[in-house]
């Protein structure tokens, strides 16, 4: 038993050290990394997880064996580089610095090399476990010292308009060929408290939308994206682009349906929601149980059928109900950026003090 736990504790160590790191990583792979400068033969995204994976049970077994021969030297440079290596994940992926990735991976080529020199004088086997790692980490030093000089001469988005109208978010004619920018409030960032907080809005808005606005700029410059309106992006693209659109019209349509000022629903909406969900009160709890329910990141909407019907519909990460030919009327966004500087964790106060922010006029006028 013993002799199990040498390896499977390591291994286990290994595997939640990139469970976090994944974590961390995670909106940036959505976000920020599709759109830097990389060397042509960077593997896809879906390598990278698969090759950790692999990487992180050699590790692990590289110090099971270590431990297993009684040498126990060598155990605080393996957790040394251990961590380093996970602060890579938090330089480079989470505050997105190549620069700080870049001096970091330096550190930890040297930990690792150090570490198969020592440890190959008295167990062979465990530098050999560590050998497919070293050459993972030296490419990705290549990687990131690429993306660090590839990207130091890009660093603005050039922008110019985006509608903001409830009904028709950059569905005018003549806004085609213009890009995207932040959309104006009907109302300032801190009128909202204390439901939404001013630091709330200054990250959610002023930085999360700002971030998929600029990205959505960078990746349609020269392509037919280029000339369409967002709604239709989001209907036609898929990938990077559609995350990246449908974010922002998901985000400018959230913003647009809030209001500091609420006024009693009108009364084509109570029958509307009466008619489809029995009452309005029995629609607020199937919506607010949808959106406290909805696993992970994601969005929970109201949306009106073809047919007329309106029904709650669910979407993880960026999903919209046009995607299949339905109406938005309101949505409430249930990505933890959306409520944790107010709410941590808790998401169902958050929708709870979301109800009284929405805009029913507005909500009505899109029937």
């Amino acid at each position: 038993m013993k002799k199990i736990a040498y390896y499977l504790v390591p291994v286990v160590l290994c595997l939640i050290a990139g469970l976090v790191a994944g974590r961390l990583q995670a909106e940036s792979l959505a976000e920020w990394y599709p759109l830097l400068n990389k060397p042509a033969l960077t593997p896809p995204d879906f390598v990278f997880p698969i090759a950790w994976g692999i990487i992180y049970i050699c590790m692990g077994l590289s110090l099971g064996r270590v431990l297993q021969y009684g040498d126990k030297r060598y155990v605080t440079l393996w957790f040394l580089q251990l961590a380093v290596n996970f602060l890579w994940s938090v330089f480079f992926f989470y505050v997105r610095s190549p620069l700080a990735g870049f001096i970091d991976i330096l550190v930890l080529d040297v930990l690792v090399i150090v570490y198969i020199v020592l440890v190959r004088r008295r167990t062979p086997s465990a530098a050999w476990l560590f050998a497919p790692y070293l050459l993972w980490i030296l490419f990705a030093t290549y990687l990131n010292g690429y993306i660090l000089v590839a990207n130091q001469t890009d660093k603005s988005v050039t922008q110019t308009v985006l509608r903001t109208d409830a009904d028709s978010i950059s569905n005018n004619k003549t806004q085609q060929t213009m890009k995207h920018t932040l959309p104006r409030l009907p109302y300032e960032t801190d009128a909202l408290a204390p439901k939404m907080s001013a630091e709330t809005f200054e990250y959610h808005y002023g930085k999360h939308l700002q971030t998929y606005i600029d990205n959505l700029n960078k990746l349609i410059e020269g392509t037919p994206y280029a000339e369409m309106p967002l709604d239709e992006i989001v209907r036609k693209a898929d990938g990077a682009i559609f995350n990246n659109a449908a974010q922002t019209w998901n985000h400018t349509f959230f913003f647009l349906t809030l209001t500091p000022d609420q006024q009693p629903m009108p009364e084509k909406l109570a029958e509307a929601l009466a008619r489809d969900f029995g009452s309005v009160e029995n629609f607020k709890e199937t919506f607010t149980k949808t959106a406290v329910g909805l696993f992970g990141s994601g969005w929970t909407w109201l949306a009106q059928t073809p047919e007329g019907k309106l029904v709650i519909v669910s979407e993880p990460n960026a999903g919209n109900p046009m995607t299949q030919g339905m109406k938005p009327l309101l949505t409430v966004d249930v990505w933890e950026h959306a409520y944790y500087i107010d709410y941590r964790n808790r998401r169902a106060e958050f929708v709870k003090n979301w109800w009284d922010l929405v805009d029913w006029q507005k909500v009505a006028e899109r029937l």
